[in-house]
């Protein structure tokens, strides 16, 4: 049994060799051993139960044997599914810390200032109403915990998914090492972070303009002008114009055009908040 069990944990790693890190990241306490468990167990359960659903509304039909196709990709679409939870908890974590990362950074620089100890400073930050507080606020509670304030930092910086707070993290880090100004240091990085904003906001700036021309294009002019000169078209023909299928398959590919250009402007758009 226990054979069995290094095998199935030497494929896990070379089927999916980052899931490890990806777990740790996402702050999952799951080894890539049970977290591939879980997504078959999730998988099986799911796929068996609309299989049935499937076999109960096809069983006495001709195409019956679609239970078969319908358990394999409900079983592949599930494990896709619960195998990309990591990544997702990974973007949800880094826009919570990217967004409003330099409210409780500003703060936290104001009570070091102010002559607060940085555990102390820490856990006063975290009672703030940015989303990134608590973030600052379990290095203290790794503290209070037993912890040492050096391996606290070390383990924020390690399991961080955002490059901001590590960079915001590691003067601190360098400070316990060195001796060396804190305050200075992070106020050093600071305005670097914002520096590397504004330019992004400058660049969110330039591709808004083009990315609003190509939508106002394909996603209000050729929808509107193809419609009307198909259904004339169509008219001129003889073709009947009905609602279903034709103009339902038509409003479907314009709501997934609307969708896709949504998401476009959502992923440029720069993630911050000042105050």
């Amino acid at each position: 049994m226990l054979k069995i069990s290094e095998e199935f944990g030497n494929w896990i790693k070379k089927i999916f060799p980052n899931l490890g890190d990806e777990l740790r990241l996402a702050q999952m306490k799951d080894t890539p051993e049970q977290f591939v468990k879980k997504a078959l167990i999730v998988a099986i359960i799911f796929s068996v139960n609309i299989a049935i659903i499937a076999f109960v509304l096809l069983y006495k039909s001709e195409i019956a044997s679609f239970t078969i196709v319908a358990f394999l990709f409900s079983f592949f679409f599930f494990i896709f599914m619960f195998l990309k939870l990591p990544k997702l908890n990974i973007s949800q974590m880094r826009q919570e810390i990217e967004t409003d990362i330099f409210v409780p950074s500003r703060m936290l620089v104001t009570l070091l200032e102010s002559g607060n100890s940085i555990v102390s400073a820490l856990e006063r930050v975290s009672y703030t109403d940015a989303k990134s507080s608590k973030y600052f606020g379990k290095i203290a509670t790794e503290i209070y915990l037993g912890k040492s304030l050096a391996d606290a930092i070390d383990e924020a910086i390690l399991n961080t998914p955002s490059e901001s707070f590590k960079r915001f993290l590691q003067p601190i880090r360098k400070s316990l090492k060195a001796g060396t100004d804190v305050q200075k240091n992070l106020n050093e990085v600071l305005e670097d972070l914002v520096k590397e904003k504004v330019i992004e906001i400058e660049q969110y700036e330039k591709r808004l303009g083009a990315l609003s021309l190509f939508y106002m294009i394909f996603g209000v002019i050729i929808p509107a002008i193809g419609v009307v000169v198909i259904v004339v078209i169509m008219s001129v023909i003889g073709l009947s114009v009905d609602f279903f299928p034709f103009l339902f398959m038509l409003l479907l590919l314009i709501l997934v055009t609307q969708i896709v250009f949504i998401r476009i402007f959502q992923s440029i758009r720069p993630l911050m908040r000042t105050s």
